[in-house]
């Protein structure tokens, strides 16, 4: 298998969006016009115009065109995230004076636990794809989840700080979080008012920014509890993500639901039924998610 080879222009890592993205199209010599055409055969359908913003900076990508950024890197031989980690945050999707975790109704929690294992680890990297398996036990509890994680450094790090909250009465000491490959354990803080674990994984290399990783950790959960639901929040827009549901042959739900929130506190902006697998697997996929929330939730009989 040959290794896939970039083209990965002479800018400085702290460069904008507008001048990686101008001096990538034209290390590559390709027309506008041209790079439309390709995209539009990739079912994404963006103006010249529009890209000549992009490149001379008077806009710049939106959440909702995050797909066509992934797209470029792909066009113009970058490596994954080059262009999107540049971007700049959109303030009415994440406010730069926003607070870790605001997603989220146990934010202060998380905050707190946050400065006891790593404060400044924070928001150094961003997840490009997230693939998580969650297996529910014949007693309806969590059991474990499995995360296979693609990340991209905005900031120079070697770690990446990760988060799990059990059921409500869970003890916390009997929640886990092991790094599998690409990272080990680091430091683990917990509370158990809020059954909230954050942990940190320690990379096995420093990354730049632009630099990219892909790191497998596992966490399992003994308390036993039984489980209603399941989600995952996103605090910066763009992550490619797929969450998939193991039910126990023993344990089957009447229903099956997938959400979507801006926050975990507030309304469902969306809502649909799943279908379930012949070997009792949900599934949903969601491609550059918003900041907010996607979960699957179930009814027992």
């Amino acid at each position: 298998m040959t290794e896939a080879r970039f083209h990965v222009p002479d800018v400085s890592p702290d460069a904008p969006f507008a001048d990686a993205l101008r001096t990538a199209i034209a290390n590559r010599g390709l027309a506008l016009n041209r790079i439309q055409a390709r995209l539009a055969c990739r079912g994404l359908h963006v103006g010249v115009a529009t890209l000549s913003t992009w490149q001379n900076g008077s806009r710049h990508p939106r959440p909702g065109s995050l797909a066509v950024v992934t797209a470029l890197e792909e066009l113009l031989d970058l490596p994954a995230g080059w262009l999107a980690v540049r971007i700049p945050p959109a303030r009415p999707e994440s406010p730069a004076d926003d607070p870790p975790y605001a997603v989220v109704d146990y934010a202060p929690t998380l905050a707190r636990l946050l400065n006891e294992v790593r404060r400044d680890a924070h928001g150094r990297l961003r997840g490009v794809t997230v693939v998580e398996e969650i297996i529910l036990g014949a007693d309806r509890s969590v059991t474990s989840k499995r995360v296979v994680q693609t990340l991209v450094a905005v900031k120079e790090t070697d770690r990446q700080i990760v988060v799990h909250q059990g059921e409500p009465g869970c003890d916390v000491t009997l929640i886990a979080l092991r790094g599998v490959t690409g990272c080990r354990t680091g430091r683990i803080a917990r509370d158990p008012d809020d059954g909230a674990v954050l942990g940190e994984l320690l990379l096995d290399r420093m990354l730049a920014v632009g630099d990219t990783a892909v790191v497998r950790y596992e966490v399992e959960d003994r308390s036993g509890i039984e489980a209603l639901h399941y989600y995952r929040f996103h605090e910066w827009p763009g992550t490619h993500y797929v969450l998939e549901v193991q039910f126990h042959r023993e344990a089957l739900p009447v229903r099956v639901s997938e959400f979507r929130r801006h926050h975990s506190g507030g309304e469902d902006i969306a809502r649909r039924e799943l279908m379930m697998t012949p070997d009792n697997r949900v599934h949903v996929v969601a491609r550059a998610v918003p900041r907010g929330l996607i979960g699957i939730d179930w009814e027992w009989d």
